[in-house]
C-alpha cells in the first residue's frame, strides 16, 4: 500500500513557527502560575523544548536540496569523462574494423551520449571486455591497457555516482518528510498551548489573550484565500 505524502499541517515559514515556539515558551514562564493550574509542568516544558530544538536542528530544505545537486553535479562530471574515453576507443575500432562490421558492434552502441546513465555503464562494461579482446588489433590506433585500466576506472566511478546520486535523493525524500513531521509536532503543541492561553486569559486580558494568537489575522486562524474567479 502506498504511503500517504506528509503534508504541513501549518500556514507559516518554518523560521516563523520556530519564532512562534521561542514566544511561546517564554509566555508559559511568564504565565506560569495559570498553566500550572492547566496541567503545565516542567516535563512538557521539557517537551516543547525539545520539539522546538528538533526542529532547530534538522536541516533546512535548501540544505538538502544542495546536497543532491552536489551528488548530480559528481554524476554528471563522471559521465562526460566516460563518454569521452568510450567515443575514443569506438572511434579506435572504426578505424581499424569499420563502422558496420561484427567486430566495431562488438564494442556496443555508439550512441553514448543518448543512452540512460545505467545504460551507458552497462555498455562500458560490454566495451572493456571487447578492447582486452582486439588489444593488439587496436594498439597502432594507440589503444594501451592503461586507456582499458580508465576506462574500467570510470566505469565504477559513474556507477558509484549513479548509487550515491539515488541514495542522496532518497535521504533527501525521507529527512523532508521528517522535517515536515518535526514542524507538526511542534505546530501541534502550540496549538494546543495557543488554546489554553486564550481559554485562560478570555475577557480576563485582552492582551494577554492576544499573546496567544498564532496567526496575526482577525480570528487569530490561517488566512483562507479565495480562489480566483475563472
Amino acid at each position: 500500500m502506498k504511503k500517504e505524502p506528509v503534508i504541513r499541517e501549518f500556514h507559516l515559514t518554518d523560521a516563523v513557527l520556530k519564532q512562534k515556539a521561542d514566544e511561546f515558551i517564554n509566555l508559559l514562564d511568564r504565565d506560569i502560575v495559570e498553566f500550572t493550574d492547566r496541567g503545565y509542568s516542567p516535563a512538557k516544558k521539557t517537551e516543547l523544548t525539545n520539539a522546538r530544538n528538533a526542529v532547530d536542528e534538522f536541516p533546512s530544505d535548501e540544505q538538502l536540496e544542495a546536497i543532491k545537486i552536489d551528488l548530480t553535479a559528481q554524476k554528471d562530471n563522471a559521465r562526460r569523462a566516460l563518454e569521452k574515453t568510450m567515443r575514443t576507443i569506438l572511434n579506435m575500432a572504426e578505424n581499424v574494423f569499420g563502422f558496420t562490421s561484427a567486430k566495431h558492434k562488438e564494442f556496443g552502441a555508439s550512441d553514448v551520449s543518448r543512452q540512460p546513465d545505467a545504460e551507458l555503464v552497462r555498455n562500458a562494461r560490454i566495451m572493456i571486455a571487447a578492447a582486452d579482446k582486439y588489444l593488439r588489433e587496436l594498439e597502432p590506433e594507440g589503444l594501451t591497457t592503461a586507456k582499458i585500466d580508465t576506462l574500467t576506472s570510470q566505469r565504477e566511478t559513474l556507477d558509484l555516482a549513479l548509487d550515491a546520486q539515488a541514495k542522496g535523493i532518497s535521504d533527501r525524500d525521507v529527512a523532508t518528510e521528517d522535517r515536515v513531521e518535526t514542524l507538526n509536532t511542534l505546530y501541534r503543541l502550540l496549538t494546543k498551548y495557543a488554546g489554553i492561553g486564550q481559554d485562560i486569559f478570555y475577557e480576563v486580558d485582552e492582551a494577554k489573550y492576544n499573546d496567544y494568537i498564532i496567526y496575526d489575522t482577525p480570528s487569530g486562524l490561517p488566512e483562507v484565500v479565495p480562489p480566483p474567479i475563472q
